[in-house]
C-alpha cells in the first residue's frame, strides 16, 4: 500500500522519497488532479503573500490580491484582468474600475449595472466591464452589432486608432439609435466607459488561463515553498534588478520560516539548491564568481579525488584557493562560503593574504607542511624557514610571522561589513542585518510578527528605513497638511505601512530617510495592517 503525504488543508500526495522531514512527493497537477478548493493555497493569495506567483508578483498585484480576496478561479481571472491599465485607469464616479470591483465583490459597494439592460452582459463581474467580450457583448445588445463589427471595435480600442474609433463610434451611436434601448446620452456615456475600461484589456478565456497559472503558482508556494524559491531564486537574475529580486525573495522566504543560507564550498551547487532540506545559494550566485571558475573548482576536486568536507582550513588553502584567482576567492570567503572552518571571515582573509603573498615554491614547501598536519598558520611559516629559504626571503617571512602576531586591525568580523557584503556578493544580508549593530532590546515586535499579533497597541519596533512616500492629508483635521507612510525592514521582514500622521511627521521628520535605523512606538490601526506612529527615536549603537 503506497505511503501518502497530507498537507492540513486536505491535499493528499504519494510519497517517493524516504525522507519523512523532507519527503521527496510525486506532483504533476493537471486540470483533472489539480485542487482548485484548497484552503491552503487561497489563504496565501487572500493574504497578498504573492511574491513570485505569475501576475501576482508585482507590489499592486499582491495588494490587490489583498484587498480582493478571491476564493475561485472566476475571482482570480476579474483580479487578473482588472490589473490591466485599461481597468486601473478608467474613472468612473471618482473610482477607478478596478476599485469598483473589488468593493462591489467585498460587499462594500451596491452592485449596479449603469442601465438595466446591461445586467446580463455585466452580471457575473458585479457590474463592471473587465472583459474585451463584455464590451463586445454590450455593443451587440446596445447597438445590434454583429460578431464582425463587434470585433472591430474590440481592435480599435485595443490599437488605440482615433479615425477607426470615430468610425466605430458612429455605427455604435447609429445602431442605439436604431434598437431604441437607451437614449442618446446615456449611449455616450456606455461608448466612453467601453472606450476607457478596455485599453490594454484581456478576454475572458486569456485571464481565465493566466488565472490557472497563477493558481498553479500560489499552489506550490503554499505545498512546495522550498521548492517554489529554489526555483525562483535561480531565474532572480533575468529580472531587471536581480539584486532587489533576490532580497525580496529572501526576505519572503523569512517570512514564510524558510531559511536561505549562505553558499557552501562543500556543496558544490552551481546555482540555488536545495541540500537536505535547506536551500543554499549557488556558487555562481556570488558576485565575482563565474562559470569558468566554478568549472576550475570542480576540475580541481575532480582531478585530485578531493573531499572538500575533509579539507582543514590550511589544506583549503594550499589545495583550493591558491589555484583560483584572488577575486574569486576573496568573494568565498567574504560571502560566508566557509563559514564552517569557524573561523572569522577576516581572519580568513588575513590568513590567506598572508600565504599567497609566499613565492610558488614557497607555497608548495608549506604544503608539505601542511599535509604532515593542520597547524597554525604562524607555525608553518616558521618551519618553513628551516626549509633553505634564502637570506631576503627569510627577512619577508619573518616579517609576515611578526604581521600574524600582531595583525594591523582586528580579526573580529564587524557587522557592518558583514551585511555589506552579503549585500554585494549575494543582493542581500543573510546573516545580519544593519539593525544587529544597535541596542534594540527594547522592542517587542519585528516585521514578521506585527503582521501575525492581534496586539493593537504599546507596539515596540526596530526597522530600517527603506523607503518614505511623503502626501497630503485630505481630511481630517488639517486638511492638505503633509503626512508620511514609511517603509521598514528588519531581518525578519517588510513592514511597508508604518504610518506618521502630520502631527508625528513634522516632529519626527529630519529622523526618517532611507537607511536610517529608527525605533517605532505606536499602535495598530483599525484594520490592524499598519503601524501608526506616536514616537520615533534613533537607537544607541
Amino acid at each position: 500500500m503506497s505511503e501518502y503525504y497530507t498537507f492540513d488543508c486536505g491535499c493528499k500526495f504519494k510519497i517517493l522519497g524516504n525522507s519523512k522531514e523532507f519527503p521527496s512527493i510525486d506532483f504533476k497537477p493537471t486540470l483533472d488532479n489539480l485542487n482548485l478548493e484548497c484552503s491552503k493555497t487561497w489563504d496565501l493569495i487572500s493574504s497578498g503573500n504573492t511574491k513570485g506567483c505569475f501576475q501576482l508578483e508585482s507590489r499592486l498585484g499582491q495588494t490587490m490580491s489583498k484587498k480582493l480576496k478571491p476564493r475561485s478561479i472566476e475571482h482570480l481571472s476579474g483580479l487578473i484582468s482588472i490589473l490591466r491599465p485599461g481597468c486601473l485607469e478608467a474613472v468612473r464616479d471618482g473610482k477607478t474600475v478596478s476599485n469598483h470591483y473589488i468593493d462591489k465583490k467585498n460587499d462594500q459597494e451596491t452592485v449596479d449595472y449603469y442601465h438595466p439592460v446591461l445586467k446580463e452582459c455585466l452580471e457575473k463581474s458585479y457590474g463592471e466591464m473587465i472583459y474585451q467580450e463584455q464590451a463586445m457583448e454590450i455593443a451587440r445588445v446596445v447597438s445590434g452589432f454583429n460578431l464582425e463589427e463587434a470585433d472591430i471595435l474590440r481592435k480599435a480600442i485595443g490599437k488605440k486608432k482615433a479615425d477607426l474609433m470615430s468610425q466605430v463610434k458612429t455605427s455604435f451611436m447609429a445602431g442605439a439609435t436604431k434598437m431604441g434601448l437607451v437614449n442618446k446620452e446615456t449611449a455616450e456615456e456606455i461608448f466612453g466607459w467601453i472606450e476607457k475600461s478596455q485599453r490594454y484589456s484581456f478576454n475572458k478565456s486569456h485571464a481565465v488561463s493566466y488565472a490557472m497559472n497563477a493558481y498553479l503558482s500560489a499552489y506550490s508556494k503554499a505545498h512546495f515553498p522550498r521548492v517554489f524559491f529554489a526555483s525562483y531564486l535561480k531565474f532572480a537574475k533575468d529580472k531587471i534588478d536581480p539584486q532587489q529580486e533576490i532580497k525580496e525573495l529572501v526576505r519572503n522566504a523569512n517570512e514564510m520560516d524558510i531559511t536561505i543560507h549562505t553558499p557552501d564550498i562543500r556543496e558544490l551547487n552551481e546555482l540555488f539548491a536545495i541540500r537536505q532540506g535547506k536551500i543554499y545559494f549557488g556558487l555562481t550566485d556570488i558576485k565575482g564568481l563565474g562559470q569558468s571558475v566554478f568549472k576550475k573548482l570542480l576540475k580541481i576536486v575532480e582531478n585530485d579525488n578531493i573531499d572538500i568536507g575533509k579539507l582543514s582550513w590550511y589544506q583549503m588553502l594550499y589545495k583550493i584557493l591558491c589555484n583560483i584567482n584572488s577575486t574569486a576567492t576573496k568573494a568565498l570567503i567574504a560571502s560566508g562560503a566557509l563559514d564552517y572552518f569557524k573561523k572569522t571571515r577576516t581572519e580568513m582573509l588575513f590568513e590567506y593574504d598572508i600565504f599567497t603573498s609566499l613565492t610558488k615554491k614557497e607555497i608548495e614547501k608549506a604544503g608539505d607542511i601542511i599535509e604532515n598536519g593542520a597547524v597554525p598558520l604562524i607555525s608553518i611559516l616558521t618551519e618553513l624557514l628551516t626549509k633553505r629559504v634564502n637570506i631576503k626571503r627569510q627577512a619577508i617571512i619573518n616579517n609576515l610571522i611578526e604581521t600574524i602576531k600582531h595583525p594591523p586591525y582586528s580579526l573580529i568580523d564587524k557587522i557592518e561589513w558583514l551585511s555589506d557584503s552579503e549585500n554585494t556578493l549575494l543582493g542581500t544580508s543573510i546573516t545580519c542585518c544593519k539593525l544587529d549593530s544597535y541596542n534594540i532590546d527594547m522592542t517587542n515586535m519585528n516585521c514578521k510578527d506585527f503582521k501575525k499579533t492581534y496586539k493593537v497597541e504599546d507596539i515596540i519596533l526596530a526597522a530600517e528605513v527603506v523607503g518614505v512616500n511623503v502626501t497630503k492629508t485630505k481630511n481630517g483635521k488639517n486638511p492638505g497638511a503633509e503626512m508620511a507612510f514609511v517603509t521598514g525592514e528588519d531581518q525578519y521582514g517588510m513592514l511597508d505601512s508604518i504610518i506618521m500622521f502630520p502631527e508625528t511627521w513634522e516632529k519626527y521628520r529630519p529622523h526618517v530617510f532611507d537607511g536610517n535605523v529608527l525605533i517605532f512606538t505606536g499602535k495598530k490601526s483599525k484594520a490592524k495592517d499598519s503601524l501608526i506612529v506616536e514616537k520615533c527615536f534613533v537607537p544607541k549603537s
